[in-house]
């Protein structure tokens, strides 16, 4: 009898131990959150520079072999070509667009009652007696500071998918010119086969 009373209270403050925060834990989570965040942010901004490198080496190229290629040849050649410079322009605007710093919008960030205030893009149009009370508001209950960065991570989230889909646009448009300009140069007779 005493021993299924000690295992019940033993289950109950491990139950009571579960349903509560571990505040270590949580830390070691926004710690993580944070720091996948920004290492995402960082990938980024260089697949994004390499994508522009990438593009604009081979635009100059290009427009190199535009202007030296030999009158004869000039119309299928130029064809070719265009279509691969074009594309590769067009995909270095989106991988500038996905190298922007990242701002909070959107209908979710307007909807939300979250103004933002642990990012400095947000915070900066604060004076200063403005950004303490925020801060004063935010760390008067600790349940509050999680509400905060839970939300901060979430909108910083959204920021980085968007990111992401920019990118991937970027390069879907570079891939689509070469292989257009790579067909084409193989219908054409452009690329001898030895």
């Amino acid at each position: 009898m005493e021993k299924d009373k000690h295992t019940n209270a033993k289950t109950k403050s491990k139950k009571g131990k579960q349903d509560k925060y571990d505040s270590r834990g949580v830390q070691t989570l926004f710690r993580t959150l944070s720091r996948n965040h920004y290492n995402l942010l960082k990938m980024i901004d260089n697949k994004a520079r390499i994508v522009l490198t990438v593009n604009s080496i081979i635009t100059s190229l290009l427009l190199g072999i535009l202007f030296l290629a030999p009158k004869t040849q000039g119309f299928k050649i130029e064809l070719g070509i265009r279509i691969l410079i074009i594309c590769s322009m067009l995909s270095m605007v989106f991988a500038l667009f996905s190298m922007l710093p990242h701002r909070y919008f959107g209908k979710a960030f307007k909807k939300s009652d979250y103004k933002g205030v642990l990012y400095a893009e947000n915070f900066s149009s604060l004076s200063l007696e403005e950004f303490k009370a925020e801060f004063k508001r935010i760390m008067e209950k600790g349940q509050t500071i999680y509400e905060e960065m839970i939300n901060d991570l979430y909108f910083l989230g959204l920021t980085i998918a968007r990111k992401q889909k920019i990118l991937l646009l970027s390069v879907a448009i570079f891939l689509v010119g070469l292989v257009t300009a790579i067909i084409y140069s193989l219908v054409n007779g452009l690329i001898p086969f030895t």
